[in-house]
């Protein structure tokens, strides 16, 4: 087999609270996403949380790429950026409780926004700027950047970020020890991995997979079943997910549509750990790329954790293999998901039994994948579908599901084929909020037309179910 491996760093965000006060001693990690708002925290009078983002999401280690490491703490009420954070930032490589530092420093930033502009590199940690003289703290430029080099973000896998909050409003208020507020975030660095692959005829197709969680490992392809696997890093750690307030695994591949029987294929076996994933767990984008068939993985915490008890690799991997299972395997999608992993549409259509030329209805429930409770806020979105030649049959911008709830009618779908229908979250609204743009991203799934799409309402049912008892849980919490 002809083999090249182009590795690049594609950088995950993954973040999480630690509880202040009297909770600072519960600690939790969330994984695989890309940006949060993490909790608030109390400040005197204020409410106010921390946002955390990477950018940009994909680094590559040929081009010694920058990363932004940007911080915003804001008053969760009026969204206002809270000026003068001084901030103990420290980064760590891996989530060992023991390890020490790549990088620790206090930082400060008068307008309120921090960027760590960082130079991924070997060698010691340089930090450039000027410091305060209240907590010798590293002063941001206006533009509220600070230059940093080192090894950090430099080798794949998982970086814990610790950020204390040790003064806002200005230079000279500094906390008591006791009022200082603690964040913790983790931050995966995964792995873009390039391949050639050969056909049973000999043929050479290339191949790529960017594992937005941590580095891939033992990639195999078998020619005769054309199935291809791969496994990546994960601990099994039951009570580390359970105490995680959101865990996402994201793995998108790229195969050349040229590679008949697998690029033109529109349904796939597709298995994590060995066990068959289907729905709203793996999504097939054949429109995004023109040369490439994109398939998506999008395993969310709830389906981590069943896999965690029922049946946990010993090898503290987790694996991933897919192969065409032809047309005749899709159905029409009943719950579809993010590929930012922070949103669930459930998917009813009116009549069940899909027809061309029959005016059809769409009702959507948006759903918070990480809680398993319906959304109440208002969410912005775009729809679109499109035939299997990628060309749109319907197509509507801005739309906004009140409440949680949207609805499509004057869907008409022009032949007899299988379509694809793509759901774009732009933002949730609250009235007198600022609009939450932190869970936005793209669902995909499939139409089949004709189908009764039984396995589409089961979904549904399932997943109505599931929110039914988180939220029943939720409720007996909070009594």
């Amino acid at each position: 087999m002809n083999t090249g491996r182009g590795k690049f760093l594609a950088v995950a965000f993954i973040t999480v609270l630690v509880l202040p006060a009297v909770l600072a001693s519960q600690k939790a990690f969330a994984d695989g996403l890309t940006q949060e708002n993490l909790p608030p925290a109390t400040f005197g009078n204020r409410e106010a949380a921390l946002f955390v983002k990477i950018n940009p999401p994909i680094l590559t280690t040929e081009s010694q790429q920058d990363a932004y490491l940007q911080f915003r703490l804001f008053d969760v009420k009026t969204n206002e950026t809270i000026k003068f954070p001084t901030l103990n930032i420290a980064v760590y490589k891996g989530t060992d409780p023991k390890a020490k530092p790549l990088m620790q420093d206090f930082f400060q930033s008068e307008n309120g926004l921090l960027t760590l502009k960082i130079k991924p590199q070997e060698g010691p940690v340089q930090i450039q700027g000027s410091r305060e003289p209240f907590l010798s703290a590293l002063q941001a430029d206006p533009g509220g950047t600070v230059n940093v080099s080192g090894p950090v973000l430099l080798d794949g896998g998982l970086y814990r970020i610790d950020v204390e909050v040790f003064g806002i409003d200005f230079p000279t208020n500094i906390f008591k020890d006791e009022d200082v507020k603690t964040f913790e975030t983790a931050l995966s660095v995964g792995d873009v991995y390039s391949q050639n692959v050969q056909s049973a005829d000999g043929k050479t197709y290339p191949m790529s997979i960017i594992s937005y969680y941590d580095k891939v490992e033992d990639f195999n392809f078998n020619a005769e079943s054309k199935t291809y696997s791969w496994a990546m890093p994960f601990d099994w750690n039951v009570e580390r997910i359970q105490n995680a307030p959101n865990v996402f695994v994201h793995e998108e591949v790229k195969v050349p549509k040229s590679f008949a029987g697998v690029g033109d294929a529109s349904a796939f076996e597709a298995k994590v750990n060995g066990k068959p994933i289907a729905g709203r767990m793996l999504a097939v984008d054949p429109f995004a790329d023109e040369n490439n068939l994109i398939l998506h993985f999008l395993i969310n915490k709830n389906d981590i954790l069943d896999m965690a008890r029922n049946d946990p690799p010993a090898d503290g991997k987790m694996s991933f293999s897919f192969s065409p299972a032809g047309a005749a395997g899709e159905q029409t999608s009943g719950e579809i998901s993010t590929d930012t992993g922070g949103i669930h549409v459930l998917m009813n259509w009116t009549p069940s039994q899909l027809k061309a030329g029959t005016d059809t209805k769409l009702n959507m429930r948006f759903v918070d994948a990480f809680a398993g409770a319906s959304i109440t806020d208002d969410v912005k979105y775009d729809i679109k579908i499109f035939d299997k030649a990628g060309k749109e049959v319907f197509a509507k911008a801005d739309q906004i599901a009140k409440g949680g709830a949207g609805e499509q009618t004057g869907l008409n779908f022009p032949a007899d084929e299988n379509y694809r229908v793509e759901v774009t979250v732009k933002g949730l609204v609250k009235e007198g909020q600022a609009p939450d743009l932190t869970r936005n991203g793209i669902a995909r799934g499939a139409v089949v037309v004709p189908e009764f799409p039984a396995g589409a309402m089961v979904a549904v049912a399932g997943a109505i179910a599931a929110i039914v008892a988180a939220q029943r849980l939720m409720a007996r919490k909070s009594k």
